[in-house]
């Protein structure tokens, strides 16, 4: 006879981070092993003070975690993100399946943010771009940053219908710019390491002071001789941009105007790289990392919930998960602006994990990306509410977030039991 346990998660009011730690307390795994792990994660990025506190509520009693940041950045980069948690997953010597779990929290977390900043909707309510058209290259998988001006295929900008009235005069000019909408950008840091300055000091550079398409508002600007105006249709010399780019404007180059002859190369003077750009000369350039916003507890939460699961031994495959997941509603405001309940990183796990969720039943958020990421790394069966036993009830942990809401702000976890042979 075995004993096989099974996690039933319950996130009828949303679930956070901090609230799957401190229900998986309430489950009974060591309080003093979860805080430490936690306050461990979080020294490389500044400390953390992590207190327990005991609430009774009209549902019982529950478990909040008071957590107090002591000095962070707002961001973190990814790779930043991976190596502390690296160091942290070895200092708690966790075991290779919850190893696992941790790590894929924080991927889940990172291709998220990728997808949000690729998405435009990290703008919503800050300002709006209107797209007049569509970039076409042969660029699929990686686009040059300065492409070779005899390079092979077509290039060229098709505005929608309702904007080709606008190229009317545009053929008397020799020269376009094309401003492009980067939709493939993968976050932003606001210090970046040219490539070609491996080695050298300093190593970085303020975003604004390079090229880099990884940027707040992810916009482009490239330089294009016109070949031919066919319909709606700007044939161009070589474009660095990827195939289907949005184009958000068009404009004619002037020579007596922008061909003037000021400015300098700043810190690129004298740089062979700078001479592969002006000659057209294939090369790469290494990627920007992804940036964690609003992220800089991230660490602790993944390691409390990893050190949480280990303590009281749930295995990865025995884990349910009540459908539908409430996500909240109205408007979150964060260092993007004002921007719709889920969260634009909420939104892309939602959809990629395919997590099935209900909007409601508050206007507010309820459902955070580093708790859609930890119900996606679990890879729970998704059963719907009500639909029947799965097994004995032998403990309950609830998990209190910090808001005063109605019904109560807390998330659920049933530990129950079945015997098998």
């Amino acid at each position: 006879m075995s004993v096989q346990k099974t996690l039933i998660v319950d996130p009828r009011m949303g679930m956070a981070g901090d609230m799957f730690s401190a229900a998986l307390i309430g489950l009974g795994a060591p309080a003093d092993a979860v805080i430490g792990a936690m306050k461990r994660a979080a020294l490389p990025i500044g400390g953390a003070d992590v207190r327990v506190e005991q609430v009774e509520t009209d549902e019982g009693p529950g478990i909040h975690l008071r957590i107090s940041l002591e000095s962070n950045s707002p961001h973190l980069a990814a790779g930043d993100a991976r190596r502390y948690l690296e160091a942290a997953i070895g200092e708690e010597d966790l075991s290779q399946k919850y190893a696992h779990f941790a790590r894929q929290t924080l991927e889940t977390l990172v291709a998220a943010e990728r997808e949000a900043h690729s998405s435009g909707r990290l703008d919503f309510g800050t300002l709006t771009v209107t797209p007049v058209g569509i970039a076409h290259t042969p660029y699929s998988h990686e686009a040059p940053n300065q492409p070779e001006q005899k390079a092979s295929g077509t290039f060229y900008v098709e505005l929608f219908p309702e904007f080709a009235a606008g190229l009317d005069g545009l053929d008397s000019f020799l020269d376009v710019y094309v401003v492009s909408y980067l939709h493939r950008s993968s976050g932003y840091s606001m210090t970046v390491t040219p490539p070609w300055r491996e080695g050298e000091s300093p190593k970085r550079v303020g975003l604004f002071a390079s090229r880099s398409p990884n940027r707040p508002s992810p916009l482009g600007i490239t330089v294009a001789e016109i070949k031919k105006i066919e319909g709606n249709r700007i044939y161009t010399s070589p474009l660095d941009l990827f195939d289907g780019t949005p184009v958000v404007d068009i404009k004619p180059h002037i020579r007596s105007l922008d061909d003037a002859e000021i400015g300098n190369n700043g810190w690129l003077a004298d740089s062979d790289h700078l001479r592969l750009h002006k000659e057209g000369i294939p090369h790469s350039h290494a990627g920007e990392e992804a940036v964690l916003h609003e992220a800089q507890d991230i660490l602790l939460d993944v390691m409390g919930a990893a050190k949480g699961l280990e303590s009281i031994g749930i295995e990865p495959e025995n884990v349910v998960c009540l459908t539908p997941v409430s996500v909240g509603g109205g408007t979150i405001t964060f260092s993007h602006g004002t921007l719709p309940v889920p969260a634009p990183a909420v939104t892309a796990i939602l959809k990629r994990h395919h997590i099935p969720h209900v909007s409601g039943p508050v206007d507010a958020e309820l459902l955070t990306p580093t708790g859609a990421a930890i119900l996606a790394a679990l890879r729970p069966r998704w059963q719907c509410r009500g639909m029947g036993a799965m097994g004995k009830p032998v403990a309950v942990g609830l998990g209190l977030g910090t808001r005063k809401l109605t019904p109560l702000n807390g998330l659920r976890l049933t530990l129950a039991s079945d015997v098998g042979r």
